[in-house]
């Protein structure tokens, strides 16, 4: 159990490492960390160089870049795609529209501060969250601001729709649910802590992470259903499936919850080398994750044990993706790894810093 005196520490903690590691390391600039998006045809991803890119899944070609000249600054959200639009947010205070296709931009708009926050996209309304305190929808056709709704505290965390409602926390230590139609709260939630994670809704249930725990609250009042005490600060977005809780710990420990109890279900954490801020993606009974210890796990979800793991050159603090067998995974040494799901052998690598693939 963690004391009280030890979570204000974990607290201050938290929000120091959370400052270096958006603000980059030693004075260099910072990176970002996009997780990637795979559609039939395309796998996208913002760049550690700042670009948008688009990548033929079959052989690692890239297809497109934005933009062709320079860099847009950080890259932490991962691309938002719908009706042929791709939307995603940059540290240069921008959310930028890009026609899926081909990447010409289709509009821009300022909002004024860096953007973490991932984009949603739903009924022709993009929403996101940036460090002006606030959560921005737009018109998704024309990037026209709709409405607005403050916190007091800068929104890191990726935003959810369910139900004709937007979930999204914020620095503020809360969790708030708003109508998506014009942005009045509902009802919020006071975590006592940091929260940064997208939270999850499922059945009626809303899961997130706030600071050393997750929470299940009612999506329809915010009342808490439940909360499991983890063993480290939990910035991995929280998955749902089959009635099951996933999520990692900055410990390394990744966790599965019965998601109507919040009883584990695996006789003990699953333990990487180091932190894990990645989702657990879910696909055909495995958990893909990366780690900050430089690797790619996938875990048996019925039983907890490791599969297999792939080395990579740098952390992986993105999420995965999974589609059609194939595991992308996008590591700090500028690398995008295609993974084979079932062994985790490489099928190809990308340098995104140059476009070219790795060995060619």
């Amino acid at each position: 159990m963690i004391t009280h005196r030890a979570r204000l520490a974990l607290t201050l903690l938290a929000i120091l490492a959370a400052a270096f590691l958006l603000a980059g390391c030693g004075g260099t600039p910072p990176t970002g960390w996009s997780s990637p998006h795979v559609t039939n045809d395309t796998v996208y991803v913002g760049t550690v160089v700042g670009k948008v890119m688009a990548i033929n899944p079959a052989d690692g070609a890239v297809k497109w870049q934005f933009p062709s000249d320079k860099a847009v600054g950080a890259l932490y959200a991962t691309p938002a795609i719908a009706d042929g639009v791709l939307y995603i947010g940059s540290f240069d205070h921008k959310l930028y529209a890009l026609d899926a296709n081909t990447g010409a931009k289709k509009w821009e708009s300022d909002l004024t501060a860096p953007v973490v926050s991932s984009p949603v996209v739903n009924n022709g309304v993009v929403y996101v969250g940036a460090n002006t305190r606030k959560l921005h929808a737009f018109d998704a056709a024309t990037g026209a601001q709709k409405w607005t709704f403050e916190t007091k505290g800068d929104v890191w965390a990726d935003p959810t729709l369910a139900g004709g409602n937007v979930y999204v926390a914020s620095l503020d230590h809360k969790l708030y649910a708003l109508n998506a139609n014009d942005g009045s709260k509902k009802w919020e939630f006071d975590a006592l802590g940091l929260i940064v994670t997208k939270p999850a809704v499922v059945n009626g249930i809303v899961y997130v992470g706030g600071l050393a725990k997750l929470y299940a609250l009612d999506a329809a009042t915010g009342d808490k259903k439940w909360e499991f005490e983890a063993t480290s600060w939990v910035w991995a977005n929280p998955t749902v499936a089959n009635n099951v809780v996933y999520f990692g710990a900055l410990d390394g420990n990744v966790f599965a919850l019965d998601a109507q109890t919040g009883k584990s279900k695996w006789s003990a954490p699953f333990k990487a080398g180091d932190g894990v801020r990645s989702a657990v993606v879910v696909d055909s009974g495995i958990g893909y994750f990366g780690s900050e210890d430089f690797k790619v796990y996938a875990v048996e979800l019925e039983t907890g044990r490791g599969k297999w793991v792939r080395a990579t050159n740098g952390k992986v603090l993105s999420s995965p993706a999974v589609a059609n067998g194939v595991v992308y995974a996008h590591s700090h040494d500028r690398m995008l790894y295609a993974l084979d799901a079932a062994t985790g052998s490489v099928k190809w690598t990308l340098d995104t810093s140059t476009g070219k693939l790795a060995g060619k």
